[in-house]
């Protein structure tokens, strides 16, 4: 049952580690790029700055969206058995997160990738 409880709290929390990744990468590279005179440089035929704002954006929607999918497929899966009360609970608040996680990972990159980036 101890593994179990593990796997639900990691897939509770992946959108939030996912979004914690994302914001370090966002403002670690930008800051260190542009604090050293590196922004202008190019990755993968665009600006290194935006090319990492994207990919780390883009990463961190993938695992956020894996895991609400997860926390839905096992909400179907409780509706149909009997679950303990801190199964669905759990469950229930995963979606939440995930959910929320999806929101606020685009919030920071949506505005990292319009605005310059060592204005």
């Amino acid at each position: 049952m101890a593994g179990r409880r593990t796997l639900q709290v990691l897939v509770m929390l992946g959108g939030l580690i996912a979004w914690a990744l994302q914001f370090t990468l966002i403002y670690g590279v930008t800051s260190t790029l542009c604090g050293r005179g590196w922004a202008d440089k190019t990755l993968f035929g665009g600006g290194v700055v935006p090319v990492t704002i994207l990919l780390s954006t883009l990463a961190a929607l993938a695992i956020g969206a894996a895991m609400l999918l997860l926390s839905l497929k096992e909400y179907r899966s409780l509706q149909h058995g009997t679950a303990s009360a801190v199964d669905t609970f759990m469950n229930q608040a995963a979606i939440l997160i995930s959910g929320l996680s999806l929101v606020v990972i685009i919030w920071h990159g949506v505005p990292a990738l319009i605005l310059p980036a060592c204005a």
